[in-house]
Formats: structure tokens, C-alpha cells, sequence
């Protein structure tokens, strides 16, 4: 079993720019992603994997399915790399909401449900 262990926050925090850079290079100035956070997670299956909320800024309709659903699998080497074997879970959220809802924090950061 690959899992049974969290990942560290160098590791998340790594993805993170990673993923600003995926993102900004593909959007070119369309968005602004701020902030990526990325947490470690556990499944239902004891396995960690990077839960992980990117706020954007910007027309949502601009924002293109077919390349944010391939993120992951476009990721998929470096993540290998990191010593991480389970897909991360991304979740878009669009800046006003992340305000309002999360108040501009991780969902983990409230504790536990």
C-alpha cells in the first residue's frame, strides 16, 4: 500500500508553485490564482493524497474544463517524483466565494467535521 503517511508541508507547499505555474502559463494574465492552498489528506483507504484549493480571480467561463479536469495527469510525472502516488483532489473556487465561505482559509483549517 502506497499510502499511510502524511505528506509534508514542503512537499504540498512545493505542488503549490507548481501549480501557479501550470496555471499562469496557461491562463497568461486571464486570472489570477491567489491563493493555492494545498493540504495533505487521508482517504477512506488510509492513503494520503494533496487536497487542493485553487482560488481564482477572473471570468469563470474563460476557465477551460477540458484542461483544469487534466491537471492532474499533466502533473502526474512530478508528482511521481515527490514520492506521491495517489491523485490529488482539486477544487476550484472562485475568489468572492473563497472569501465568504472559507474566509480565505483552507477548509482543514477549521478542524475536524
Amino acid at each position: 500500500m502506497q499510502g499511510k503517511k502524511i505528506i509534508s508541508r514542503e512537499t504540498a507547499d512545493h505542488f503549490a508553485s507548481l501549480l501557479r505555474q501550470a496555471l499562469e502559463e496557461r491562463y497568461e494574465g486571464k486570472f489570477v490564482f491567489d491563493p493555492i492552498e494545498v493540504e495533505s489528506a487521508i482517504d477512506n483507504y488510509g492513503d494520503a493524497y494533496l487536497d487542493t484549493y485553487i482560488v481564482f480571480d477572473g471570468d469563470q467561463k474563460n476557465l477551460d474544463p477540458r484542461w483544469t479536469a487534466h491537471l492532474g495527469i499533466r502533473m502526474w510525472e512530478e508528482l511521481e517524483r515527490m514520492g506521491i502516488f495517489n491523485s490529488p483532489v482539486f477544487h476550484y473556487v472562485v475568489k468572492n466565494e473563497w472569501e465568504e465561505v472559507f474566509h480565505g482559509k483552507h477548509p482543514k483549517a477549521y478542524g475536524p467535521k
